[in-house]
């Protein structure tokens, strides 16, 4: 129930070329910039790619810290977002990036993972009007 498994990791050339073209939609909650594209498919998924840069966070063990608690954010809050696009039969793909030069705390992390999936359906919605 709460796991990240391989299938749930965004790993296609394909899709990250997609959705980082200018079919993706955008926005930004900081300390994340947020990147998702949705289709419509019969077999309905939830990817996502977690990202820190080497321009934010020049240190790897910095760079792994982050990845690790942004990974754990999104793995105990996620199950609500997934379902929600399940039962409209779309595919979600999601690359949450690091934008702070700072370490956050987990807790400030995981707060903003909350606000990032319910900003994504907003986004949806005000696109398609």
């Amino acid at each position: 129930m709460f796991c990240f498994p391989k299938k749930d990791r965004l790993c296609s050339y394909n899709l990250i070329q997609e959705l980082f073209s200018r079919k993706g939609k955008s926005f930004l909650i900081y300390p994340f910039s947020v990147r998702f594209l949705v289709k419509d498919e019969d077999k309905a998924t939830t990817q996502v790619m977690i990202v820190c840069s080497k321009r934010y966070q020049h240190r790897a063990v910095s760079r792994n810290i982050v990845k690790r608690r942004m990974r754990e954010a999104y793995r105990l809050n996620s199950l609500e977002l997934k379902q929600s696009f399940a039962n409209k039969n779309q595919s979600l793909y999601l690359c949450i990036s690091y934008v702070s030069k700072d370490i956050h705390p987990y807790q400030v992390l995981e707060q903003k993972m909350q606000e990032v999936f319910k900003k994504i359906p907003q986004t949806l919605e005000s696109s398609e009007q």
